[in-house]
């Protein structure tokens, strides 16, 4: 009988034991295979609120006090520009927070928000009113897409260079950045050495044209170069009416007067005179316009007004200094000092705090 020689069945031991898988060297290297499109990574953007996650890691919460803008384009919806750099927005009322991108790339010294809905909105980079409006020019940005992208309408321009030929001369502040639509907005211009006019545009952005001088209401008249001029706040519509306060001094007091505008903001005609000029002002509808007051003096008119009464509030602070107050609708408020935000429902008459987004 043939027999296997030992040193062939030691062999196929050897064989049998190390299995028939070639060493790993021998192995070819993997490698991804060819793709023509880049794989998608969605980053989900972080909420902030009571009933979402503390902010990221990655995040640096801001401290307080510090500042918060507010735009309020309807009940539900309200943007918060937080430390002049985060842009955050809620869609249920200040209840939970999601960051969005802002494009800083738009120069100037300050920044101002404006938004129509949960989507569209526009920022600027007023200038500085120190030094007789240094940097009088201002810069503007628009999105569509709630802040994914921004497109940059024009840069702001130092006094030594020329405007962009977009209306807005150089000469007076810009500031009080407001938008109706997604085409007409409008934009104060204000300086110690001339009347205030209202910027307006019909375009998104793109250019303005000004409006006739706001003149002395009765009771003031303009001190040029003294500090003596009216300054406007934000534009607010109301259907084909526009209406604006504009604040003054008074013997060293500060006044608040009412302007409206029945032709698009083209011209201005003063209104009316507002009670108490401290505090905090705010149109709330055509009609009803309050006055947030503290040690329980605030005071409304539910007749454009024409008359004002005591209103009742619950609205405090610890900050000695005047609230910037919005409303999204006839009901729904928000009241800002130093960053922190008091959110009101039944109008301005019952007021609690919600978490500032961010902090």
């Amino acid at each position: 009988m043939f027999q296997v020689p030992r040193s062939l069945l030691i062999a196929a031991l050897l064989f049998l034991l190390t299995g028939c898988t070639p060493p790993a060297s021998s192995a070819p290297s993997a490698s991804p295979s060819p793709s023509s499109e880049p794989s998608a990574t969605v980053t989900a953007s972080p909420t902030y609120g009571a009933s979402a996650s503390a902010p990221s890691s990655s995040a640096t919460p801001i401290p307080l006090p510090n500042t918060a803008q507010l735009s309020a384009p309807s009940g539900n919806v309200v943007w918060a520009f937080v430390a002049r750099s985060r842009l955050f927005r809620s869609t249920d009322r200040g209840d939970t927070w999601e960051e969005r991108p802002v494009g800083l790339n738009v120069v100037g010294p300050n920044y101002q928000i404006a938004f129509i809905d949960a989507a569209r909105g526009w920022y600027a980079t007023p200038g500085s009113p120190a030094t007789q409006c240094q940097f009088q020019s201002v810069g503007l940005a628009r999105t569509v897409d709630a802040g994914v992208s921004w497109t940059s309408l024009f840069e702001a321009r130092p006094p030594t260079q020329p405007p962009d030929s977009n209306g807005l001369a150089n000469g007076r502040c810009k500031d009080g950045l407001s938008f109706i639509d997604a085409q007409r907005g409008f934009l104060n211009g204000w300086s110690s050495y001339l009347q205030p006019v209202i910027y307006r545009t019909v375009d998104g952005g793109g250019t303005w044209l000004s409006s006739s001088p706001l003149l002395d209401p009765p009771g003031f008249t303009t001190n040029f170069g003294g500090g003596g001029s009216l300054r406007a706040d934000r534009v607010r519509a109301f259907g084909t009416t526009l209406l604006v306060m504009a604040h003054g001094a008074v013997d060293g007091r500060p006044v608040g007067y009412v302007f409206r505008s029945i032709d698009s903001g083209a011209s201005w005609t003063y209104l009316t005179t507002l009670p108490d000029g401290g505090g905090a002002f705010a149109f709330v509808t055509a009609s009803r316009w309050v006055q947030i007051l503290l040690a329980g003096s605030s005071k409304e008119t539910t007749d454009g007004g024409a008359t004002w009464h005591a209103f009742t509030t619950d609205y405090s602070q610890a900050a000695p200094i005047a609230p910037e107050v919005v409303f999204g609708d006839s009901l729904v408020g928000y009241a800002t000092v130093r960053g922190a935000i008091q959110r009101t429902t039944d109008g301005g008459a019952h007021w609690t705090t919600i978490k500032t987004p961010g902090t």
